[in-house]
């Protein structure tokens, strides 16, 4: 059976910033058909938190994933 899973990411904050890899990461992966489960994405939400949690769970209310991946980047990580 296949598992409905939820994939998010973030836009970017910064002005230096032309992207935000999370976001290009899951760019990648809708590209991909390795995958045999039922992906949905929330791609660039806002870097706000309120808002960005009103459109996740929007979507999660939505569609009921059984599973939720959360992608983020940390500027000053490496």
């Amino acid at each position: 059976m296949k598992k409905r899973i939820l994939l998010t990411s973030f836009d970017i904050w910064l002005k230096d910033q032309q992207s935000n890899c999370s976001d290009d990461f899951l760019l990648e992966v809708t590209k991909l058909d390795l995958i045999s489960d039922d992906l949905s994405f929330l791609r660039q939400l806002p870097v706000d938190v309120q808002l960005a949690s009103t459109q996740v769970m929007k979507k999660i209310n939505a569609i009921q994933p059984d599973y939720i991946v959360c992608c983020g980047m940390a500027a000053r990580r490496t």
